[in-house]
């Protein structure tokens, strides 16, 4: 199955212990919710939270649909990743193009 179809689908795609999730975030205790792009890398042990904006949707498969195009701009190097450590946004890079190899 393509990576982006199954992370719409099931909220996440992992391989090799690398993950990324689709999340919801209410900063700031707004009760609209914005959606997330979560990252974990086991070289850190630790969840990341990607800090690119995405646009939020009607719906929700609208937020995930957008979510998506951030990481196919990232993938296609229209767009960096902002994490908060520049290793963790080379492996994060890196493990989606290994989503996209895997896939083809």
């Amino acid at each position: 199955m393509d990576w982006k179809k199954s992370l719409r689908e099931n909220g996440f795609v992992e391989v090799d212990g690398f993950r990324i999730e689709l999340s919801l975030d209410n900063t700031f205790m707004d009760i609209d919710y914005i959606p997330r792009v979560l990252f974990y890398d086991p070289p850190t042990g630790r969840w990341h939270v990607l800090r690119n904006p995405i646009p939020k949707g009607k719906t929700l498969e609208e937020s995930w649909d957008r979510a998506v195009e951030v990481l196919e701009r990232i993938l296609a190097g229209d767009e960096r990743p902002v994490l908060d450590d520049d290793a963790v946004a080379e492996r994060f890079v890196e493990f989606l193009k290994r989503l996209e190899d895997s896939t083809r």
